[in-house]
């Protein structure tokens, strides 16, 4: 056997690993949340939310996410201690385009 030879198991091996860690990487990435909203649109849509409803960031929880348009998102809100339903449009550049509360039901 060559040192080639023998060493390609262990090549293999390594490629393999590297091949797992990158899979598991992607899919333990914080860049995309439920809903697929871009984590910098939901940070936007929340700092958004505080400034206008006048609650600490903290106040304000996501709920959920969704994409009604290729590129835009509408990121779900319950905001301050009543957790009212609030809802928050951004592009998938982080730039919010609306903020409004929702009405009761």
């Amino acid at each position: 056997m060559t040192p080639l030879s023998r060493s390609r198991p262990a090549l293999l091996a390594a490629g393999v690993a590297a091949l797992s860690a990158l899979a598991l990487a992607a899919c333990g990435s914080t860049a995309v949340r439920v809903g697929g909203a871009p984590d910098v649109s939901v940070k936007n849509c929340v700092a958004a939310a505080a400034r206008e409803f006048k609650v600490p960031p903290a106040a304000v929880a996501v709920m959920s996410s969704t994409t009604p348009r290729d590129g835009v998102y509408a990121v779900n809100l319950a905001v301050g201690p009543q957790k009212r339903s609030a809802v928050c449009t951004a592009d998938e550049n982080g730039a919010v385009l609306g903020l409004v509360y929702k009405r009761p039901e």
